[in-house]
């Protein structure tokens, strides 16, 4: 029996290791294959959902605004970079850059905020579809690039970017009820913000009786264009201030009047306004955590600035239509409510600098040719008769006299060995026509005329020579 009982054990035993080896799992197995599903279902959900949120920045302007420098310059801040170090040169019509957000006190990585640059040419905006959609929408900040080096073109840049973004996410057809709650985020965004240098007043109250809140009213011209997204101008290139008072005659109520004008603008859609410079380094670190404010809601702690004219900060909220009154006491030639295209106007170029291309040099021997033509056809000179003079020996080196000079005649001079200048020049002219030519006839035989001009040529230098 106790054999037995023994032999049944071990059959036991060796059934469950054959239950074990026949595919089937073990319940350890089992639970840590339950526990690694666990966590890759988790990453994947978290994964989904933080790609469904990732939040994006839309860069518009015209050509040559400095959207892509500037970009470039808000990634070196955010240290992303992809590999090899930089990112390749704008070449295509949409580009595609990405900004690292970090967490302030870790420094961890938090999430990768995609940036897209579309060209200037506004036939490109057709691929914004690629970029806003009805899902990516509620999570995107668009920013208008405008080129303060060409202030003529500044507000009408403006609005056509504008019409642009308008146009597409009405094409999107997002529901009403979804439009509406975005539109009323940006607006409490506008109506709840405090400048971080005040002590924090609070823009509404709160009634304890009521339990509901009173907001102040916004202005006539506040948020009249409401998008549903938060919209950023950046007024790029502002150390271009300068040169325009230098070179273009812009006063300082030129300056102003671009400004009232551009902060109208803003406030009509509710966006912020930020005057950079990338040669300067200009508010680009301001930029970068005002950017990441509206996109995340972190903290920004920037306040607005307003007092110097080439580095003007103003975050969505601040500025109203009283605070751009205080500009209108500097316009003494013009007022605020002129047609901006009437007082900002292109610089007139003159007829030699609107000339386009080159300059280009003639041939030398069409040059000669062209010379020897016009002292042709110019009048001669009347010839004086030559004048009785006696013949003069001048002393030679060896102390004999030498011969006299010769006489020329009415045609090679006026008898006292000057030789008319007009002579001289052809025969130059022509001797050199003759060395370009040496397969010519003129090489191998001069005519008469150019003997005589060399021989007088000879007479005149012998003559300017001193006496011994």
């Amino acid at each position: 029996l106790v054999n037995n009982t023994k032999i049944i054990g071990m059959n036991k035993k060796n059934t469950k290791m054959a239950a074990t080896d026949d595919g089937r799992e073990s319940p350890k197995e089992e639970s840590e294959e339950n526990l690694w599903s666990a966590i890759l279902n988790d990453v994947g959900s978290s994964t989904r959902k933080r790609k469904e949120n990732t939040k994006t920045l839309l860069v518009l302007g015209d050509v040559n605004s400095g959207k892509s420098v500037l970009i470039d310059k808000l990634c070196q801040i955010s240290k992303s970079f992809p590999i090899g170090g930089k990112f390749p040169l704008s070449c295509c019509s949409l580009e595609y850059r990405f900004i690292d957000v970090q967490d302030e006190d870790t420094d961890d990585l938090v999430d990768r905020m995609g940036v897209w640059i579309l060209d200037g040419v506004v036939w490109h905006s057709q691929l914004l579809s690629f970029v806003l959609k009805k899902e990516t929408l509620p999570h995107t900040v668009v920013m208008i690039v405008a080129d303060m080096s060409q202030p003529w073109s500044i507000m009408e840049s403006l609005q056509r970017w504008a019409d642009v973004v308008r146009k597409h996410i009405d094409s999107l057809m997002v529901p009403t009820t979804e439009l509406k709650d975005m539109e009323a985020n940006i607006v409490k965004q506008f109506q709840s913000y405090v400048d971080p240098d005040i002590s924090p007043v609070p823009t509404s109250t709160s009634s304890a009786e009521e339990g509901e809140s009173v907001t102040l009213p916004l202005g006539e011209m506040t948020l009249t264009h409401n998008l549903g997204v938060p919209v950023i101008v950046v007024c790029s290139k502002s150390d271009a201030i300068t040169n325009l008072e230098k070179n273009y005659g812009y006063k300082e109520e030129h300056t102003d009047f671009i400004q009232q004008h551009i902060r109208k603008f803003c406030l009509h859609y509710g966006a912020a306004l930020v005057y950079t410079s990338a040669r300067e380094e200009r508010n680009l670190a301001a930029l970068h955590q005002y950017i990441l404010h509206r996109a995340y809601s972190l903290p920004f702690k920037e306040s607005a600035s307003v007092v110097d004219r080439d580095a003007i900060f103003i975050p969505s909220g601040w500025d109203s239509e009283k605070k751009i009154s205080i500009l209108y006491d500097q316009l003494k030639s013009f007022a605020p409510t002129d047609a901006y295209e009437g007082v900002i106007q292109p610089p007139k170029t003159t007829g030699v600098e609107s000339e386009a291309g080159e300059v280009e040099a003639k041939d030398d021997q069409v040059f000669l040719m062209t010379q020897q033509v016009h002292i042709n056809k110019s009048p001669k000179p009347p010839s004086t008769p030559p004048l009785a003079q006696k013949e003069t020996r001048y002393p030679s080196v060896s102390g004999r006299p030498t011969a006299p000079a010769a006489k020329v005649g009415p045609e090679g001079g006026d008898g006292k060995g000057n030789v008319p200048s007009e002579t001289v020049l052809s025969a130059f002219f022509s001797n050199l026509l003759s060395k370009k030519q040496p397969g010519s006839k003129a090489a191998t035989t001069r005519p008469a005329a150019h003997t005589e001009a060399a021989a007088q040529l000879d007479k005149m230098e012998k003559k300017q020579t001193p006496k011994v």
